[in-house]
């Protein structure tokens, strides 16, 4: 599976401490060789195409174009419950691709 950023999540990324990058780059290559075989405690479905990888603190969301995985939306999480902020924003960028 081809794995693309949305350059505004890309931007955020490369903002983040290395060790946040790492934990990211982590997920998303278990993410590209198990695919959607992954447990709830690493991959969660959104809406109908919005996924969201969970790498501690950080959350990655994610719609699939064609067969792609396009990251269109990272951040850090604060409070339990995701901010329906966030989710309109990656819903907003996915419509994009």
């Amino acid at each position: 599976m081809n794995i693309t950023f949305d350059k505004r999540a890309r931007k955020f990324l490369k903002s983040l401490p290395e060790e946040d990058k790492g934990r990211i780059s982590g997920h998303i290559d278990l993410f590209s060789v198990n695919g959607f075989n992954m447990t709830g405690k690493y991959l969660k479905k959104i809406e109908n195409n919005l996924w969201e990888l969970r790498p501690g603190s950080i959350r990655v969301f994610f719609g699939l174009i064609n067969s792609d995985a396009i990251i269109v939306n990272i951040f850090r999480k604060k409070t339990q419950k995701t901010p329906k902020q966030e989710i309109e924003t990656a819903k907003r960028r996915l419509k994009e691709y």
